[in-house]
């Protein structure tokens, strides 16, 4: 299955980068994602509980940045299994940012992901619906905590 879109996100570039490389902040916005585990600079582990049509469980993963070029490309490669089914995920992924003329920064995303074992036998769609709105929840969750961050300035003064 591919992913591919775009966010635009009210914050600079190098803020938007930041982010990106702060697995707290990062993981926060992922739903399901739990015990995460930074085991180096690149390579982060955890728990990513989902429900993928009628079966549930939890993925354990690694997940490795393979590249990046601060702050305009990250490159990611992410390994996990089903703790249920045994399940096996791969996925890579690249967000490329960009800066916006009118301020702000652009993010572009594309995602190859594989499911091998009985998540992979459920179908195609049911898969790819649940993938695609992990996706837009996580876009959300980033949007609302850098506005956030953004919003810190100074009170208006009313008289």
């Amino acid at each position: 299955m591919h992913y591919k879109g775009q966010v635009n996100l009210n914050a600079g570039q190098l803020a938007v980068w930041d982010f990106m490389l702060d697995v707290d902040k990062f993981s926060a916005c992922m739903p399901g994602v739990e015990d995460l585990t930074r085991v180096d600079d690149a390579t982060f582990t955890g728990t990513m509980k989902a429900k993928v049509g009628p079966i549930s469980g939890a993925f354990t993963f690694e997940a490795h940045i393979i590249e990046s070029e601060a702050p305009t490309q990250l490159k990611a490669h992410v390994e996990g299994t089903d703790s249920l089914t045994k399940s096996t995920m791969t996925s890579d992924i690249t967000m490329d940012i960009a800066s916006l003329d009118e301020g702000g920064t652009e993010l572009t995303y594309t995602a190859s992901v594989d499911l091998k074992g009985r998540l992979g036998i459920i179908g195609d769609m049911v898969i790819r619906a649940t993938g695609a709105q992990v996706i837009k929840v996580f876009f959300e969750r980033m949007r609302e905590r850098i506005d956030a961050a953004n919003d810190k300035r100074e009170p208006e003064v009313i008289r």
